[in-house]
């Protein structure tokens, strides 16, 4: 088991964003996290990777207890990328993805040659081999979410936790970006992403997370819990699966 929270508790200041939030994630699973906006999917991103604490339950990610550990201890394990990527950093794509080999670096913290292979190779699979050298600044939106996502591969964690993966890519980097996490899937890697899209989620999931007001709707396989009934409940308008995109 990668992830297993028990009925969390979590707030932003007091404000309560996850209610009594139960979910169990397994290497080889690639959870969509779905709900409207507030409805506390970046909150548990957030508690995944050790950022935001739980007021109540347990909650364990890779062995680690995360009322005990710090973000630090987790980052060998688990490879974060957030809502919102820095654009003024002052380095290079390759610099970037570099970073995440950090948490396997040796005590004098410098990267060798498998690491600057490890690096290539992830921008390589984002497509974006071409900008390794041009200063984060002069990327477009879309392409630093792209630059960010490859630092994440790079870092060989057991457990991906995306937030919001494809914001600022179009339909066909969209649709490459989560081809390429799909298929890092392996006994050794789960993933939990939280995703606007839902025919993409129904693509390429496994399984599914529907949120809403910080409460878990539903939760299980793609096939069960991306409907159209449910997710026509879970937006409070009506839902049609795009039929080509339908779960295998």
């Amino acid at each position: 088991m990668l992830a297993s929270l028990e009925h969390i508790d979590a707030a932003y200041d007091q404000a309560p964003v996850l209610r009594a939030l139960t979910l169990k994630v397994e290497a080889g699973q690639l959870w969509a996290v779905l709900g409207p906006n507030g409805a506390g999917k970046s909150a548990l991103a957030k508690v995944l990777v050790g950022a935001l604490r739980i007021s109540n339950g347990s909650a364990t990610v890779c062995g680690h207890d995360l009322t005990a550990s710090t973000p630090q201890a987790l980052a060998r394990e688990v490879a974060w990328v957030p809502q919102t990527v820095p654009d003024d950093l002052g380095f290079t794509a390759l610099e970037v993805v570099l970073m995440g080999r950090t948490p396997h670096l040796g005590p004098w913290g410098l990267p060798g040659t498998a690491d600057l292979q490890t690096a290539t190779g992830a921008l390589a699979r984002l497509d974006i081999a071409s900008l390794a050298n041009r200063p984060l600044h002069a990327l477009s939106g879309g392409e630093r979410r792209r630059v960010f996502l490859a630092r994440a591969l790079a870092q060989a964690p057991k457990l991906l936790v995306l937030d919001e993966p494809t914001a600022f890519l179009d339909v066909r980097h969209q649709v490459e970006a989560l081809a390429v996490v799909a298929k890092l899937l392996s006994p050794a890697l789960g993933v939990v992403a939280v995703l606007h899209d839902v025919n993409v989620a129904a693509r390429f999931a496994t399984h599914g997370l529907l949120l809403k007001r910080g409460e878990v709707m539903a939760a299980g396989p793609v096939s069960q819990v991306l409907t159209e009934p449910l997710l026509s409940s879970l937006y409070g308008i009506e839902m049609r699966l795009q039929p080509n995109w339908a779960p295998a």
